[in-house]
């Protein structure tokens, strides 16, 4: 019987250890594969670090996160430190009558922590946190104030504190790439080649014992470098473009997902949709990609012709990795192998020669523009002044489409009014004081500030999606129903656009091969035929 599959199911979201319960909190037992993946993260560090600071005196701490991000895991590896000086509440696990619902339990918590002398703990989502400032009874008006001051300005009130799982990001930005320490040092601490590790003892005893399945295999494929980054990689790539949730639990059980699917981890990590970021990632299957040379190498590969170096390829890594992992006519798992491995030499390097079908330049792009506002320098202002031209081009591509010259003559279709498209000059230039000066700073967006006719216009969060929609326009590309979202957002800054530039002096009416230039000049207005 394998030993390693039982602690890997043990990472499933349906698991029993999944969840931490209030027997689990206080008892003093060990979940042995939980105890050895901790990592202590940052809100952790600041959990610690504050209850420390305020044991000796009658405070409400809030530790804020939705379900899964690891409020009840923290709570409970910390309690034996601060039990007596902190009571501790958990939304999701604590009742004290049948049918009561989590708005009266936490009106009966805090009754009990006015009464008492020590200070609490309160594990909340950040939902029921707000349900309370509305329904909870008017006794705690205090608490109801404070939890409503701080949704407005992120901000804290005298001895009640909150720690909010939001602002500690998974991602980090580190010399202008985005990345995972966290998700990085889980991943390796489940492969790590240590006999401290129980996943690898539990593998090298199965090995021993002559037991292979595919989880071995996809343990095997794990361990590896280039899997690893590629992961993070894409965990970033659908962080960004489909604004992915992620938390502790819902990582892990991702990669037990990966190594328990009975397939490889090559394929399954594009083809599952059992777990929800995969549903996202299976979005950015290489095999969706069309180039050149990948569609010859899978009309190729479909036709059965002989390739010499392909078949040394795969017997080589084969042999290497000491499973059958690859195998010449599977065409897709082939091309993600491709994508997976690319940057890394392996066997004779044969995957090397697809490096560039699978290059992203536009996501590769946006990352250079969120570490250029992050840190802004004379260096980075071409960078950020590059983009501003990039919008300036879409806005006018876009709000011109029905008649593209006009873009030449700086002239924005700005109405419609009795059939004539209506244009007015547009001097959209960026705010570089503002730009300089901004400090709102996430991986997910910059801020974008623009001048109009010298009119600031309020700035506006530029996205991923956003920024490739930009790039599309400027290509040719007109956003169908698919793109709505984000070309809701474009079409509200063409409006604000509009808005200023329709009080300009000189408007142009258009229509078919008439054209009319009507001029305010004092009291009066000047009309001039096909000027």
């Amino acid at each position: 019987m394998s030993k390693l599959l039982p602690l890997i199911d043990q990472l499933s979201k349906s698991s029993p250890q999944a969840v931490y319960t209030p027997k689990t909190l206080f008892d003093s037992e060990p979940i042995s594969i939980f105890d050895y993946l901790y990592i202590e993260t940052p809100i952790e560090k600041a959990y610690k670090k504050l209850l420390g600071e305020k044991r000796n005196t009658k405070s409400i701490v809030f530790l804020c996160g939705s379900s899964g991000d690891g409020k009840s895991a923290i709570i409970g590896r910390n309690q034996k430190f601060f039990d007596k000086y902190f009571d501790v509440h958990i939304d999701a696990t604590h009742s004290f009558r049948p049918n009561q619902t989590a708005i009266e339990a936490l009106d009966d918590v805090f009754d009990r922590f006015k009464e008492g002398s020590k200070g609490l703990v309160v594990g909340i989502n950040m939902g029921i946190m707000l349900n309370y400032a509305r329904y909870g009874k008017s006794a705690h008006d205090d608490i109801k104030t404070a939890i409503r001051n701080y949704d407005a300005n992120g901000r804290s009130s005298e001895n009640i504190y909150f720690i909010n799982f939001e602002d500690y990001p998974k991602f980090e930005m580190t010399d202008g790439a985005i990345g995972s320490s966290f998700i990085l040092e889980l991943i390796k601490k489940i492969v790590a080649r240590d006999d401290a590790n129980p996943f690898y003892t539990a593998y090298k005893e199965d090995l021993q014992n002559n037991i292979r399945k595919i989880d071995h295999q996809n343990y095997y494929l794990l361990g590896l470098e280039a899997i690893q980054n590629r992961i993070i990689e894409l965990l970033v790539t659908v962080h960004l473009k489909y604004d992915q949730f992620l938390t502790a639990r819902s990582l892990l059980d991702l990669i037990y997902v990966l190594l328990r699917d009975p397939r490889s981890l090559i394929d399954q990590l594009f083809e599952h949709d059992s777990n929800p970021i995969l549903e996202n990632i299976y979005k950015e299957d290489p095999i969706l990609k069309r180039t050149k040379r990948l569609d010859i190498f899978v009309l190729e590969r479909s036709n059965h012709k002989p390739d010499k170096e392909l078949e040394a390829f795969v017997k080589e890594f084969n042999h290497q990795s000491g499973y059958q992992i690859l195998n010449i006519s599977d065409v897709h798992t082939l091309v993600r192998f491709f994508y997976l491995f690319r940057g890394y030499d392996c066997a004779n390097n044969y995957h090397r020669r697809f490096e560039d079908d699978f290059s992203d330049t536009s996501t590769f792009e946006f990352v250079q523009l969120i570490a250029a506002h992050r840190n802004y320098d004379k260096e980075k202002k071409t960078i950020i002044k590059a983009f501003y031209d990039k919008l300036r081009e879409a806005v006018f591509a876009y709000a011109n489409k029905e008649y593209p010259s006009m873009s030449k003559e700086y002239l924005f279709h700005c109405d419609t009014i009795n059939g004539y498209s209506v244009y007015a000059p547009l001097e959209l230039s960026a705010a570089w004081d503002e730009i300089k000066t901004d400090h709102t700073h996430t991986i997910n967006s910059f801020r974008c500030f623009l001048q109009v006719e010298e009119k600031l216009l309020l700035p506006i969060d530029i996205s991923l999606n956003f920024y490739k929609l930009i790039l599309a326009i400027n290509q040719g590309y007109r956003p169908n129903k698919h793109d709505r979202n984000t070309i809701i957002l474009f079409e509200e800054l063409l409006e604000r656009i509009a808005s200023i530039v329709r009080l300009s002096k000189r408007l142009v009416f258009v229509k078919q091969k008439q054209r009319y230039t009507f001029i305010k000049r004092n009291e009066e207005i000047e009309v001039r035929e096909n000027d």
